[in-house]
């Protein structure tokens, strides 16, 4: 992962150094805040998910087995034919009761495991990313077609290095 960084980071700086040379300085301020704040972006975003997912199963969810087997089946072709009996209300009702405590269950497990959703790592880059548009834009600097490229740029980077950083924790 490093050998990626040190890559991007030498082919950002010949690329600065190609653009300040021919004046074109304001075109690089433009790639590069678009592609730090994209990069940022999507790196909070793929942290803030991360630790979504661990809460999650801290909290016990995703170990129900019966909805693996309702995707699997769900009309229930392969089971045993069972002996169709009409249900008495009180057997409907218990049924319900039992539907909605889960819900209610599933309910507080989720509000348990937000707190990744409302990460200040996901909303401080896209705080980033207005303030650096508005920035160039009042200073009338904007080249959006820069600017583009760099938040094109910064998604690339950011889903090679971070499926380098999974693959090497996967691999641990």
């Amino acid at each position: 992962m490093r050998k990626i960084l040190y890559r991007t980071l030498v082919l950002t700086l010949v690329f600065a150094s190609v653009l300040f040379a021919f004046g074109y300085g304001h075109w690089f301020l433009n790639f590069a805040l678009a592609f730090f704040s994209s990069m940022l972006i999507l790196f909070g975003t793929f942290s803030g998910y991360h630790r979504m997912v661990q809460k999650r199963l801290e909290a016990g969810e995703g170990e129900d087995e019966s909805l693996l087997e309702e995707i699997e089946d769900p009309y229930a072709l392969y089971e045993d034919e069972k002996a169709t009996q009409e249900p008495t209300s009180a057997q409907l009702l218990q049924e319900e009761k039992k539907r909605l405590k889960e819900s209610k269950q599933t309910l507080k497990k989720t509000l348990k495991s937000s707190s990744g959703i409302f990460s200040p790592w996901r909303f401080l880059p896209y705080i980033v990313l207005v303030m650096s548009f508005i920035g160039l834009k009042n200073n009338h600097i904007l080249d959006i077609p820069a600017f583009l490229l760099g938040l094109a740029g910064g998604i690339i980077f950011a889903v090679i290095v971070s499926k380098a950083w999974i693959e090497q924790r996967s691999t641990l």
